[in-house]
Protein backbone atom coordinates (compact mmCIF):
# COMPACT_ATOMS: atom_id res chain seq x y z
CA UNK A 1 0.00 0.00 0.00
CA UNK A 2 1.56 3.20 -1.08
CA UNK A 3 2.55 5.78 1.46
CA UNK A 4 -0.14 8.20 1.50
CA UNK A 5 -1.62 11.29 3.53
CA UNK A 6 -5.02 11.38 5.09
CA UNK A 7 -7.52 13.37 2.90
CA UNK A 8 -10.34 15.24 4.63
CA UNK A 9 -13.55 14.10 5.97
CA UNK A 10 -15.04 13.90 2.20
CA UNK A 11 -12.62 10.71 1.72
CA UNK A 12 -15.46 8.19 1.40
CA UNK A 13 -16.70 8.47 -1.90
CA UNK A 14 -15.21 10.47 1.26
CA UNK A 15 -18.15 11.88 1.81
CA UNK A 16 -18.65 13.83 5.32
CA UNK A 17 -20.60 16.25 3.66
CA UNK A 18 -21.49 18.91 6.49
CA UNK A 19 -24.83 17.78 6.94
CA UNK A 20 -27.92 15.26 6.18
CA UNK A 21 -29.55 16.48 2.98
CA UNK A 22 -32.88 15.64 1.89
CA UNK A 23 -34.16 13.85 -1.75
CA UNK A 24 -35.33 17.21 -3.05
CA UNK A 25 -32.28 18.97 -1.90
CA UNK A 26 -30.17 16.34 -3.10
CA UNK A 27 -31.37 16.86 -6.65
CA UNK A 28 -31.16 20.32 -6.61
CA UNK A 29 -27.47 20.19 -5.92
CA UNK A 30 -26.84 18.23 -8.57
CA UNK A 31 -25.23 20.89 -10.39
CA UNK A 32 -22.96 21.82 -7.76
CA UNK A 33 -21.87 18.48 -6.95
CA UNK A 34 -20.96 17.90 -10.75
CA UNK A 35 -18.63 20.92 -10.09
CA UNK A 36 -16.96 19.24 -6.89
CA UNK A 37 -13.81 17.09 -7.36
CA UNK A 38 -14.71 13.57 -7.36
CA UNK A 39 -12.97 13.30 -4.17
CA UNK A 40 -14.89 16.34 -2.81
CA UNK A 41 -18.46 14.96 -3.41
CA UNK A 42 -17.55 12.10 -2.38
CA UNK A 43 -17.04 13.22 0.94
CA UNK A 44 -19.84 15.07 0.96
CA UNK A 45 -21.81 12.23 -0.07
CA UNK A 46 -20.45 10.31 3.25
CA UNK A 47 -20.48 13.21 5.37
CA UNK A 48 -23.83 12.94 4.74
CA UNK A 49 -24.78 9.70 6.79
CA UNK A 50 -22.16 11.41 8.75
CA UNK A 51 -23.23 12.64 12.41
CA UNK A 52 -25.55 9.99 10.86
CA UNK A 53 -22.40 8.85 8.84
CA UNK A 54 -20.07 11.79 8.90
CA UNK A 55 -19.94 15.31 1.77
CA UNK A 56 -22.75 16.70 0.20
CA UNK A 57 -23.25 15.34 -0.65
CA UNK A 58 -22.27 17.01 -4.15
CA UNK A 59 -23.26 15.04 -3.38
CA UNK A 60 -25.95 16.10 -2.36
CA UNK A 61 -28.57 16.80 -1.01
CA UNK A 62 -25.95 14.10 -1.51
CA UNK A 63 -25.90 15.00 -5.28
CA UNK A 64 -26.14 18.56 -4.40
CA UNK A 65 -28.55 21.01 -6.82
CA UNK A 66 -26.34 23.77 -7.19
CA UNK A 67 -22.95 26.06 -6.97
CA UNK A 68 -22.96 25.95 -3.41
CA UNK A 69 -22.05 21.71 -3.29
CA UNK A 70 -19.97 22.63 -6.09
CA UNK A 71 -17.70 23.50 -3.35
CA UNK A 72 -16.49 20.43 -2.82
CA UNK A 73 -13.39 18.88 -4.16
CA UNK A 74 -13.38 15.51 -6.26
CA UNK A 75 -11.30 13.87 -3.71
CA UNK A 76 -13.09 15.18 -0.60
CA UNK A 77 -16.32 14.33 -2.29
CA UNK A 78 -15.14 10.73 -2.90
CA UNK A 79 -13.05 10.86 0.57
CA UNK A 80 -16.43 11.57 2.51
CA UNK A 81 -18.73 9.41 0.12
CA UNK A 82 -16.53 6.66 1.15
CA UNK A 83 -17.94 8.12 4.47
CA UNK A 84 -20.69 10.29 4.24
CA UNK A 85 -22.46 12.99 2.40
CA UNK A 86 -24.92 14.07 4.89
CA UNK A 87 -25.06 17.60 4.62
CA UNK A 88 -25.33 17.36 8.69
CA UNK A 89 -24.02 13.84 8.91
CA UNK A 90 -20.92 13.35 10.56
CA UNK A 91 -19.13 10.16 9.87
CA UNK A 92 -18.91 7.71 7.11
CA UNK A 93 -20.57 4.45 7.59
CA UNK A 94 -18.11 1.67 9.14
CA UNK A 95 -19.06 -1.21 7.35
CA UNK A 96 -18.50 -0.93 3.53
CA UNK A 97 -22.51 -0.74 3.16
CA UNK A 98 -22.33 2.43 4.73
CA UNK A 99 -20.24 3.64 2.74
CA UNK A 100 -22.84 2.41 -0.01
CA UNK A 101 -25.75 3.95 1.33
CA UNK A 102 -23.63 7.53 1.17
CA UNK A 103 -22.62 7.05 -1.24
CA UNK A 104 -20.14 9.80 -3.78
CA UNK A 105 -22.57 12.11 -4.97
CA UNK A 106 -26.41 11.15 -5.21
CA UNK A 107 -26.88 9.19 -1.99
CA UNK A 108 -30.22 9.27 -0.14
CA UNK A 109 -29.23 11.25 3.22
CA UNK A 110 -29.79 10.88 6.57
CA UNK A 111 -32.93 13.19 7.12
CA UNK A 112 -34.49 10.90 4.22
CA UNK A 113 -34.39 8.05 6.15
CA UNK A 114 -35.69 9.69 9.31
CA UNK A 115 -38.65 10.82 6.53
CA UNK A 116 -39.33 7.44 5.43
CA UNK A 117 -39.05 5.93 8.85
CA UNK A 118 -36.60 2.89 6.98
CA UNK A 119 -36.27 1.00 10.53
CA UNK A 120 -34.51 -2.19 10.24
CA UNK A 121 -34.83 -5.84 11.14
CA UNK A 122 -34.12 -6.66 14.46
CA UNK A 123 -32.88 -10.36 13.76
CA UNK A 124 -32.86 -10.91 9.90
CA UNK A 125 -29.51 -12.28 7.84
CA UNK A 126 -29.47 -8.38 7.06
CA UNK A 127 -28.81 -7.73 10.61
CA UNK A 128 -26.54 -11.12 11.10
CA UNK A 129 -24.26 -9.40 8.55
CA UNK A 130 -23.68 -6.08 9.82
CA UNK A 131 -23.85 -7.18 13.24
CA UNK A 132 -20.45 -9.10 12.41
CA UNK A 133 -19.22 -6.48 10.15
CA UNK A 134 -18.97 -4.09 13.16
CA UNK A 135 -16.92 -6.45 14.79
CA UNK A 136 -14.05 -5.62 12.38
CA UNK A 137 -12.13 -1.95 12.67
CA UNK A 138 -9.82 -2.74 10.17
CA UNK A 139 -11.07 -3.38 6.39
CA UNK A 140 -10.69 -2.73 3.47
CA UNK A 141 -12.91 -2.90 -0.42
CA UNK A 142 -12.77 -2.00 -4.17
CA UNK A 143 -15.28 0.42 -4.28
CA UNK A 144 -16.80 1.18 -7.96
CA UNK A 145 -19.30 3.58 -8.99
CA UNK A 146 -21.46 4.02 -11.86
CA UNK A 147 -23.82 6.65 -12.97
CA UNK A 148 -26.42 6.83 -16.13
CA UNK A 149 -25.41 10.45 -16.68
CA UNK A 150 -23.08 13.27 -15.52
CA UNK A 151 -19.52 12.86 -14.49
CA UNK A 152 -18.30 9.39 -13.76
CA UNK A 153 -16.59 8.49 -10.08
CA UNK A 154 -13.06 6.29 -10.79
CA UNK A 155 -12.73 3.37 -8.63
CA UNK A 156 -10.78 2.90 -6.08
CA UNK A 157 -9.40 0.94 -2.93
CA UNK A 158 -10.83 1.70 0.40
CA UNK A 159 -9.04 1.22 3.70
CA UNK A 160 -10.22 1.70 7.35
CA UNK A 161 -7.49 1.51 9.92
CA UNK A 162 -10.39 2.36 12.75
CA UNK A 163 -14.20 3.67 11.79
CA UNK A 164 -13.00 7.46 11.70
CA UNK A 165 -9.73 6.81 9.95
CA UNK A 166 -9.70 6.03 6.45
CA UNK A 167 -7.45 5.71 2.95
CA UNK A 168 -8.63 5.77 -0.53
CA UNK A 169 -6.21 4.93 -3.45
CA UNK A 170 -7.55 5.98 -6.56
CA UNK A 171 -6.99 4.42 -9.68
CA UNK A 172 -6.05 7.75 -11.24
CA UNK A 173 -3.50 7.39 -8.80
CA UNK A 174 -4.19 9.62 -6.37
CA UNK A 175 -4.74 9.11 -2.48
CA UNK A 176 -7.08 10.40 -0.30
CA UNK A 177 -7.13 10.36 3.31
CA UNK A 178 -9.94 11.18 5.78
CA UNK A 179 -9.95 11.73 9.73
CA UNK A 180 -12.76 12.20 11.87
CA UNK A 181 -11.72 11.58 15.26
CA UNK A 182 -11.61 15.51 16.20
CA UNK A 183 -13.98 18.10 16.29
CA UNK A 184 -12.92 19.47 12.76
CA UNK A 185 -12.74 16.84 10.18
CA UNK A 186 -9.57 16.59 8.36
CA UNK A 187 -9.38 15.10 3.99
CA UNK A 188 -5.96 15.07 2.40
CA UNK A 189 -6.19 14.71 -1.44
CA UNK A 190 -2.31 13.65 -2.85
CA UNK A 191 -1.68 13.91 -6.51
CA UNK A 192 2.01 12.29 -6.85
CA UNK A 193 2.17 12.21 -9.93
CA UNK A 194 1.49 16.41 -10.43
CA UNK A 195 2.48 17.08 -6.74
CA UNK A 196 -0.28 18.77 -5.33
CA UNK A 197 -1.95 18.54 -2.59
CA UNK A 198 -5.26 19.68 -1.00
CA UNK A 199 -6.44 19.62 2.31
CA UNK A 200 -9.85 20.11 3.46
CA UNK A 201 -10.97 20.84 7.19
CA UNK A 202 -14.50 20.93 7.77
CA UNK A 203 -14.69 22.93 11.27
CA UNK A 204 -17.62 21.67 13.38
CA UNK A 205 -18.43 17.87 12.03
CA UNK A 206 -16.54 15.98 14.33
CA UNK A 207 -15.95 13.80 15.92
CA UNK A 208 -17.97 10.50 13.62
CA UNK A 209 -17.61 7.17 13.33
CA UNK A 210 -18.15 4.91 9.68
CA UNK A 211 -20.43 3.13 12.53
CA UNK A 212 -23.13 4.53 12.37
CA UNK A 213 -25.14 3.61 9.62
CA UNK A 214 -24.93 0.11 10.61
CA UNK A 215 -27.69 1.08 13.27
CA UNK A 216 -29.47 2.67 10.59
CA UNK A 217 -29.30 -0.12 8.31
CA UNK A 218 -30.18 -2.44 11.56
CA UNK A 219 -33.71 -0.56 11.61
CA UNK A 220 -34.45 -0.88 7.95
CA UNK A 221 -37.86 -2.71 7.77
CA UNK A 222 -38.02 -6.93 7.72
CA UNK A 223 -40.71 -7.35 5.18
CA UNK A 224 -38.35 -5.74 2.98
CA UNK A 225 -35.83 -8.01 2.73
CA UNK A 226 -36.40 -10.53 -0.06
CA UNK A 227 -33.82 -14.08 -0.17
CA UNK A 228 -31.50 -15.25 -3.53
CA UNK A 229 -30.65 -18.42 -2.53
CA UNK A 230 -27.01 -19.24 -2.71
CA UNK A 231 -24.51 -19.04 -5.34
CA UNK A 232 -20.82 -20.62 -5.60
CA UNK A 233 -17.46 -18.05 -6.35
CA UNK A 234 -14.35 -18.62 -5.66
CA UNK A 235 -14.87 -21.83 -3.87
CA UNK A 236 -17.03 -20.30 -1.70
CA UNK A 237 -20.92 -20.66 -1.09
CA UNK A 238 -22.60 -17.35 -0.75
CA UNK A 239 -26.11 -17.01 0.42
CA UNK A 240 -27.80 -13.28 -1.08
CA UNK A 241 -30.54 -10.95 0.24
CA UNK A 242 -31.98 -8.28 -1.48
CA UNK A 243 -33.01 -5.25 0.54
CA UNK A 244 -35.37 -2.93 -0.84
CA UNK A 245 -36.69 0.31 2.19
CA UNK A 246 -38.31 2.46 -0.52
CA UNK A 247 -38.55 3.47 -3.83
CA UNK A 248 -35.08 5.06 -4.01
CA UNK A 249 -32.88 2.60 -2.91
CA UNK A 250 -32.38 -1.34 -3.75
CA UNK A 251 -29.14 -3.47 -1.97
CA UNK A 252 -28.55 -6.84 -3.07
CA UNK A 253 -25.65 -8.07 -0.26
CA UNK A 254 -24.03 -11.85 -1.08
CA UNK A 255 -22.46 -13.46 1.96
CA UNK A 256 -19.62 -16.02 2.49
CA UNK A 257 -21.31 -18.87 4.32
CA UNK A 258 -18.81 -19.99 6.40
CA UNK A 259 -17.74 -16.49 8.05
CA UNK A 260 -21.27 -14.53 7.34
CA UNK A 261 -18.90 -11.41 6.44
CA UNK A 262 -19.94 -9.64 2.99
CA UNK A 263 -18.39 -10.96 -0.35
CA UNK A 264 -20.71 -8.25 -2.59
CA UNK A 265 -22.62 -5.29 -2.02
CA UNK A 266 -24.31 -3.41 -4.62
CA UNK A 267 -27.08 -0.58 -4.18
CA UNK A 268 -28.48 1.07 -6.28
CA UNK A 269 -30.22 4.62 -6.13
CA UNK A 270 -32.66 4.69 -8.47
CA UNK A 271 -33.84 8.36 -8.30
CA UNK A 272 -30.42 9.86 -9.11
CA UNK A 273 -29.44 6.85 -11.19
CA UNK A 274 -26.24 5.55 -9.95
CA UNK A 275 -25.34 2.13 -8.38
CA UNK A 276 -22.37 1.71 -6.22
CA UNK A 277 -20.31 -1.94 -5.90
CA UNK A 278 -18.52 -2.63 -3.32
CA UNK A 279 -16.24 -6.54 -3.10
CA UNK A 280 -12.75 -7.56 -2.58
CA UNK A 281 -13.42 -7.38 1.05
CA UNK A 282 -10.77 -8.53 3.28
CA UNK A 283 -11.38 -8.28 7.18
CA UNK A 284 -9.05 -7.82 10.11
CA UNK A 285 -6.30 -7.24 7.98
CA UNK A 286 -2.62 -5.91 9.15
CA UNK A 287 -2.63 -1.65 8.28
CA UNK A 288 0.00 0.78 8.72
CA UNK A 289 -0.87 3.80 10.68
CA UNK A 290 1.47 6.08 9.02
CA UNK A 291 -0.55 5.60 5.72
CA UNK A 292 -3.41 7.37 7.50
CA UNK A 293 -1.48 10.33 8.27
CA UNK A 294 -3.20 14.21 7.16
CA UNK A 295 1.00 15.49 7.05
CA UNK A 296 1.95 16.14 3.63
CA UNK A 297 4.98 14.58 2.60
CA UNK A 298 7.76 16.18 2.43
CA UNK A 299 8.46 16.32 -1.03
CA UNK A 300 7.76 19.95 -1.93
CA UNK A 301 4.25 19.23 -2.86
CA UNK A 302 2.16 22.26 -3.91
CA UNK A 303 -0.69 22.51 -0.76
CA UNK A 304 -4.37 23.97 -1.26
CA UNK A 305 -5.95 24.41 1.90
CA UNK A 306 -10.03 24.45 2.27
CA UNK A 307 -11.63 25.59 5.46
CA UNK A 308 -16.04 24.58 5.42
CA UNK A 309 -17.25 25.61 8.42
CA UNK A 310 -20.36 23.60 9.45
CA UNK A 311 -21.05 25.04 12.72
CA UNK A 312 -23.75 26.26 13.53
CA UNK A 313 -25.03 29.61 11.74
CA UNK A 314 -26.86 32.29 13.19
CA UNK A 315 -29.31 33.26 11.00
CA UNK A 316 -29.51 37.51 11.05
CA UNK A 317 -29.28 40.84 8.83
CA UNK A 318 -25.91 41.75 8.15
CA UNK A 319 -24.26 44.80 6.10
CA UNK A 320 -22.43 44.71 2.76
CA UNK A 321 -19.32 45.01 5.01
CA UNK A 322 -19.91 41.81 6.89
CA UNK A 323 -19.95 39.94 3.57
CA UNK A 324 -16.33 41.38 3.13
CA UNK A 325 -14.71 40.64 6.12
CA UNK A 326 -16.53 36.57 5.62
CA UNK A 327 -15.36 36.08 2.31
CA UNK A 328 -12.58 34.63 1.45
CA UNK A 329 -12.54 36.54 -2.26
CA UNK A 330 -14.14 39.69 -3.34
CA UNK A 331 -17.46 40.18 -2.54
CA UNK A 332 -20.17 42.34 -4.14
CA UNK A 333 -23.03 44.15 -3.12
CA UNK A 334 -25.78 45.96 -4.83
CA UNK A 335 -25.84 49.47 -6.49
CA UNK A 336 -28.95 51.92 -6.01
CA UNK A 337 -31.49 50.80 -9.61
CA UNK A 338 -34.41 52.83 -9.45
CA UNK A 339 -36.87 49.74 -10.03
CA UNK A 340 -35.46 48.28 -7.00
CA UNK A 341 -37.89 48.76 -3.82
CA UNK A 342 -36.67 46.65 -1.08
CA UNK A 343 -33.20 45.50 -0.24
CA UNK A 344 -31.84 43.33 2.50
CA UNK A 345 -28.83 41.78 3.39
CA UNK A 346 -28.91 38.10 5.31
CA UNK A 347 -26.28 35.85 6.53
CA UNK A 348 -27.73 32.14 6.68
CA UNK A 349 -26.95 28.36 6.48
CA UNK A 350 -26.77 27.20 2.88
CA UNK A 351 -30.07 25.76 1.96
CA UNK A 352 -27.86 23.31 -0.58
CA UNK A 353 -26.15 21.77 2.10
CA UNK A 354 -28.11 22.70 5.17
CA UNK A 355 -24.75 24.35 7.15
CA UNK A 356 -22.27 26.35 6.19
CA UNK A 357 -22.92 30.35 5.74
CA UNK A 358 -24.25 32.37 2.80
CA UNK A 359 -24.52 35.52 2.12
CA UNK A 360 -27.56 36.42 -0.19
CA UNK A 361 -29.01 39.76 -0.95
CA UNK A 362 -32.95 39.37 -1.36
CA UNK A 363 -34.25 42.16 -3.99
CA UNK A 364 -38.25 43.04 -4.43
CA UNK A 365 -38.54 45.29 -7.50
CA UNK A 366 -41.43 47.12 -8.73
CA UNK A 367 -43.12 44.47 -10.36
CA UNK A 368 -43.40 42.22 -7.22
CA UNK A 369 -40.73 39.48 -8.32
CA UNK A 370 -37.92 38.76 -5.31
CA UNK A 371 -34.89 38.40 -6.69
CA UNK A 372 -31.89 36.81 -4.72
CA UNK A 373 -28.19 36.97 -4.83
CA UNK A 374 -25.88 34.41 -3.00
CA UNK A 375 -22.48 34.40 -2.53
CA UNK A 376 -20.32 31.73 -0.40
CA UNK A 377 -16.89 30.85 0.32
CA UNK A 378 -17.64 27.77 -1.42
CA UNK A 379 -17.76 29.20 -5.12
CA UNK A 380 -14.25 30.49 -4.59
CA UNK A 381 -12.79 27.24 -3.18
CA UNK A 382 -14.25 25.38 -5.34
CA UNK A 383 -13.79 27.71 -8.31
CA UNK A 384 -12.20 25.40 -10.99
CA UNK A 385 -15.15 22.04 -9.73
CA UNK A 386 -18.03 24.61 -10.26
CA UNK A 387 -16.54 26.41 -13.49
CA UNK A 388 -16.31 22.90 -15.33
CA UNK A 389 -19.61 22.06 -15.12
CA UNK A 390 -20.23 25.52 -15.42
CA UNK A 391 -19.20 26.36 -18.93
CA UNK A 392 -21.16 22.69 -20.55
CA UNK A 393 -24.33 25.13 -19.85
CA UNK A 394 -25.76 27.86 -21.81
CA UNK A 395 -24.50 31.09 -21.67
CA UNK A 396 -27.36 33.64 -21.88
CA UNK A 397 -25.87 36.72 -21.30
CA UNK A 398 -23.02 38.97 -21.46
CA UNK A 399 -22.69 42.29 -19.91
CA UNK A 400 -20.26 45.06 -21.81
CA UNK A 401 -18.24 44.82 -18.71
CA UNK A 402 -17.41 41.50 -19.28
CA UNK A 403 -19.58 39.76 -16.54
CA UNK A 404 -21.41 36.28 -18.12
CA UNK A 405 -24.71 34.47 -17.20
CA UNK A 406 -24.94 30.51 -17.57
CA UNK A 407 -28.34 28.79 -16.63
CA UNK A 408 -28.24 26.33 -13.89
CA UNK A 409 -28.84 22.22 -14.57
CA UNK A 410 -31.53 22.65 -11.77
CA UNK A 411 -32.67 25.63 -11.92
CA UNK A 412 -36.40 25.35 -10.72
CA UNK A 413 -35.31 23.65 -7.37
CA UNK A 414 -32.29 26.02 -6.41
CA UNK A 415 -34.07 28.84 -6.82
CA UNK A 416 -36.77 27.30 -4.73
CA UNK A 417 -33.64 26.18 -2.03
CA UNK A 418 -32.83 29.43 -1.68
CA UNK A 419 -36.66 31.21 -1.64
CA UNK A 420 -38.01 29.08 1.15
CA UNK A 421 -34.67 30.06 3.10
CA UNK A 422 -35.12 33.50 2.58
CA UNK A 423 -39.08 33.08 3.37
CA UNK A 424 -38.37 31.30 6.62
CA UNK A 425 -34.90 33.88 7.83
CA UNK A 426 -37.37 36.87 6.90
CA UNK A 427 -40.80 36.53 5.73
CA UNK A 428 -41.85 39.98 5.51
CA UNK A 429 -39.49 39.60 2.25
CA UNK A 430 -40.92 36.74 0.51
CA UNK A 431 -43.81 34.63 1.53
CA UNK A 432 -42.99 31.29 0.83
CA UNK A 433 -46.57 30.82 -0.61
CA UNK A 434 -45.96 33.01 -3.37
CA UNK A 435 -43.28 30.68 -5.24
CA UNK A 436 -43.82 30.65 -8.31
CA UNK A 437 -43.67 28.30 -11.63
CA UNK A 438 -41.35 30.79 -13.18
CA UNK A 439 -38.61 31.04 -11.08
CA UNK A 440 -35.34 30.46 -12.76
CA UNK A 441 -31.40 30.19 -11.80
CA UNK A 442 -28.32 31.87 -13.31
CA UNK A 443 -25.12 31.53 -12.53
CA UNK A 444 -22.97 34.58 -12.95
CA UNK A 445 -19.38 34.90 -13.32
CA UNK A 446 -17.81 38.39 -12.61
CA UNK A 447 -14.88 39.43 -14.72
CA UNK A 448 -12.38 39.03 -11.96
CA UNK A 449 -13.95 35.26 -11.83
CA UNK A 450 -15.55 35.51 -8.88
CA UNK A 451 -18.83 33.46 -9.14
CA UNK A 452 -22.04 34.08 -7.49
CA UNK A 453 -25.53 32.68 -8.09
CA UNK A 454 -28.84 34.72 -9.07
CA UNK A 455 -32.00 33.12 -8.83
CA UNK A 456 -35.56 34.61 -8.82
CA UNK A 457 -39.16 33.69 -8.33
CA UNK A 458 -40.42 34.96 -11.58
CA UNK A 459 -38.85 35.15 -14.92
CA UNK A 460 -36.85 38.85 -15.89
CA UNK A 461 -36.45 40.75 -18.89
CA UNK A 462 -32.55 40.49 -20.59
CA UNK A 463 -32.51 44.61 -19.66
CA UNK A 464 -33.39 44.06 -16.02
CA UNK A 465 -30.91 41.58 -15.19
CA UNK A 466 -27.99 43.18 -17.38
CA UNK A 467 -28.53 46.32 -14.86
CA UNK A 468 -28.71 44.36 -12.11
CA UNK A 469 -25.60 42.59 -13.18
CA UNK A 470 -24.08 46.07 -14.03
CA UNK A 471 -25.11 47.64 -10.61
CA UNK A 472 -22.70 44.70 -8.68
CA UNK A 473 -19.59 46.76 -7.06
CA UNK A 474 -17.05 45.86 -5.13
CA UNK A 475 -17.52 46.28 -1.17
CA UNK A 476 -13.85 47.79 -0.13
CA UNK A 477 -12.69 47.50 3.42
CA UNK A 478 -13.09 50.24 5.67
Amino acid sequence: MKRSVEPMLFGMAPAMCARKVSIAKTLAVIGAVSAMSTAGKAAITAAAGGKVIATAIAASKATAVGAGLAGVSKTTAAILTTGVVAMKAKTAATIAFAVIAFSIAGTVGYKEYKKYNLSAPKHTQLDQVFEQINGYTKYKYRQRVVREKGPQVPTMQVYHLNLSQRRQEVEDGSIHIIDMRGEDAITVELYPEQNKATVTKILGLGPIKDSHIVEKVKRFEQESTETLGTKNQDEKVLYGFRHKPNEYSDYIVWVDSETELPVEIEIEHTQVGQTLFMNEFEFDIELDPSAFSTDIPDDGYEVKTIIQDRRPVEIKEIIAEDIQRELNHTAYTVENLPWVEKLIIMQVASPLMGTGKVYVTGIVSDEGNNIIIDQSNTKRDYKEAIMGWMLKEQLVLETPSGAKLYTHPNGSEYARLFMESFAEANPEFFYIENLSEERFTRMIVMPDGTIMGLCANKQMSDKKLQELVESLIEIKAN
